[in-house]
């Protein structure tokens, strides 16, 4: 055997050994046709959602479809199980499957991923996109799961900062302060600055027949999953987030003769269980009541409290603590802010807190500082004023925030003993919205989170307070005042109040937004219910996330 051919010989054994090698380290993969739910005119989605994702999760040289016709011939059907899709696998023989479902809903459109790895692990996906972003969708959720399972890199073209990393991105929804030049944006990966405003970010609703006053977010039954209470005119009603949906659990009607002004929760008696606390009014006179969810049903703890109560964060540990006031017919409130205690087992006022004068239970909010805490009021005209812990005023904002429609009328002016005529023009004072403290991006300085109205009536009109959109801001205190960190976009509809709560139970917080539907000024009887909810990613600077996405394997 000459020498050349002897070589030709080993350069074709090496070349075969390590093609071998490669096609040893190449993962094989099935994917099984999509349960759909929904019209029957999208069950053609069934093969085209398996379609989209066998062929986007394909990587050359790391993980291969196995051929169709095998798996075709061993699932005409989506797996009705886990366990049935773990049969399926091994029949197979791939070593990864992934099966699903998707809900169509209107325009929009819910998936269900779920890979299951021949080894027994498995990484589920879920996510909610328009049926027309279908693609995309798909897409960034096959970059995921080959993120989790092969560490596949990002692909080119993902936004970059100094010296190539990666950096936050905002969401449409989401309009930044930008203070320094290329800051980084702390919130949702996902959040692009520039795009449609219909993000995976951002989880919205359904419809529902009510028109909401306010909203809280618990655990009500102590099952470590929280709940939604929203406040309307005259009831209380509770939901669960399931299924990308607000499920009803229970309702609570309330007399009509009782105006409700506000509603928060906290675990009163330490059961781990938080309670619903409505504060209300009976012909101007304080009449608030507290609530119990005991299975599918609320219960009445206390009722006919003659108190105006609220949930404040206290100073010097800024736990989250029942606070009230007395009622008082010609200036509403008794002066002075006061924990509430349970004595003889009913709510009653105790230690007075430090605030400015014209302080209620619903209008402050302690700021935390390094040295201490500042304190800022919503006045009578919905601006914020800041004071210092002595009580000096220090500052006052022009833009108006907070502003609600609930409004206790008053007269100032009136005799005690006088009654009002039926044309009796009333002074108003409008129970303000939240204002929310947080520290989202872990620095030295807490942000304030509240709303801002926008309208051209309620600018000429004082008693005109139906909105017909508004923002959330996030305000911070430079020194000097309240100046403005990020905003959201636009929000269309009346906002009835906000929470920063993990609303999906996946562990991380959102931006909740509770709004009334806007269908004009003549058709205010039509208005309807809907909830926005933002991811807040502060920790992740990598690939975009969406909304209720589980970032997790089990």
């Amino acid at each position: 055997m000459t020498l050349f051919r002897r070589l030709v010989l080993l350069v074709a054994a090496v070349l075969c050994l390590s093609s071998t090698a490669l096609a040893a380290d190449v993962k094989t993969y099935a994917v099984a046709p999509f349960a759909i739910h929904g019209p029957e005119k999208y069950q053609y989605l069934s093969q085209g959602a398996q379609s989209m994702l066998e062929s986007r999760m394909n990587w050359p040289g790391h993980l291969a479809p196995v051929d169709k016709g095998k798996v075709t011939a061993r699932l005409a059907k989506a797996p009705a199980s886990e366990a049935e899709a773990r049969k399926a696998l091994a029949d197979i023989g791939a070593d990864f499957l992934a099966y699903g479902s998707l809900t169509v809903s209107g325009e929009q459109a819910s998936v269900d991923i779920t890979v299951l790895g021949r080894d027994g692990k498995k990484w589920p996906k879920n996510f909610t996109a328009k049926l027309a972003d279908l693609i995309p969708a798909m897409e960034r959720a096959a970059q995921s799961l080959n993120n989790e399972i092969f560490q596949r890199p990002a692909a080119p073209g993902a936004a970059q900062g100094a010296g190539g990393q990666s950096i936050n991105q905002m969401n449409p929804d989401f309009v930044v302060n930008q203070t320094s030049e290329n800051q980084k944006v702390y919130l949702n990966p996902s959040f692009r600055y520039a795009g449609p405003s219909d993000t995976p970010g951002v989880w919205r609703s359904q419809s529902m027949p009510i028109v909401s006053g306010g909203i809280a977010i618990d655990d009500l039954n102590g099952d470590g999953k929280n709940e939604v209470v929203i406040m309307t005119k005259d009831s209380i009603e509770t939901y669960v987030y399931k299924d990308r949906q607000l499920l009803p659990i229970a309702r609570y009607q309330v007399s009509p003769n009782l105006k409700l002004l506000k509603v928060s929760t906290l675990d009163i008696n330490g059961d781990g269980k938080a309670e619903i606390i409505v504060s209300a009014s009976y012909f101007k006179e304080p009449r608030s009541f507290i609530l119990s969810l005991e299975g599918n049903q609320i219960k009445e703890l206390y009722k006919d409290i003659k108190l105006y109560m609220n949930v404040a964060a206290v100073p010097p540990d800024f736990t989250r603590q029942l606070v009230g006031s007395k009622g008082e017919p010609k200036e509403l409130f008794v002066q002075g802010v006061h924990n509430v205690i349970f004595s003889g087992g009913q709510p009653a006022l105790s230690t007075r807190l430090n605030l400015p004068s014209k302080a209620n239970p619903f209008n402050f909010v302690y700021l935390p500082e390094k040295s201490g805490y500042k304190v800022v009021l919503n006045d009578d005209r919905d601006h914020l004023v800041v004071y210092t812990a002595k009580g000096e005023r220090v500052a006052a904002t022009e833009e108006e925030y907070c502003g609600s429609a609930i409004g206790l009328e008053f007269d100032p002016l009136m005799a005690p003993m006088e009654k009002p005529k039926t044309d009796h023009l009333w002074t108003y004072y409008y129970i303000p919205l939240p204002m929310i403290v947080a520290n989202l991006d872990k620095d030295d300085r807490s942000e304030l989170l509240v709303s801002k109205n926008i309208s051209l009536a309620a600018q000429f009109f004082e008693t005109f307070r139906t909105f017909s959109q508004g923002e959330i801001h996030s305000l911070y205190w430079d020194g000097v005042g309240m100046n403005l960190l990020w905003k959201t976009r636009r929000i269309k509809g009346t906002i009835t109040g906000y929470a920063l709560s993990d609303i999906d139970n996946d562990g991380q917080k959102e931006l909740v937004v509770c709004l009334n539907t806007w269908p004009g000024a003549v058709g205010v009887y039509a208005r309807r219910t809907i909830v926005l909810a933002y991811k807040l990613d502060t920790s992740s600077m990598g690939q975009p996330g969406e909304f209720g996405i589980d970032q997790g394997t089990e």
